[in-house]
């Protein structure tokens, strides 16, 4: 078994262990992904739907919070979003979950 998280030789924060799965789509849906994803920016269509899975596991799920995900977040900052952006964020995300206290990590 691996371990869920491995070290990132890139940075100090843990790397999740992704599994690939297999998912039936229909023609429409892939082309509104498709589009959907160059007008958010995304190079694939993949990454718009795990931020929409994500998205339904924090409506569903009130234990997870993309907030808490330190892969998604250094990604960001990767990519060259501010501190203060990603703050803001998780503190609007944290408002809508008042018992969640995501600044303090």
């Amino acid at each position: 078994m691996i371990h869920p998280k491995i070290k990132n030789k890139f940075s100090d924060h843990p790397q999740k262990i992704s599994r690939p799965v297999s998912v039936r789509l229909t023609e429409d849906m892939i082309r509104m992904l498709e589009s959907t994803s160059s007008e958010l920016g995304f190079k694939r269509i993949q990454g718009l739907i795990r931020l929409y899975i994500r998205q339904g596991l924090d409506r569903d799920n009130e234990e997870y919070t993309l907030a808490h995900d330190e892969v998604f977040i250094e990604r960001l900052r990767s990519k060259g979003v501010s501190e203060k952006i990603i703050n803001e964020a998780i503190a609007a995300v944290s408002s809508d979950c008042p018992n969640e206290s995501l600044l303090n990590q």
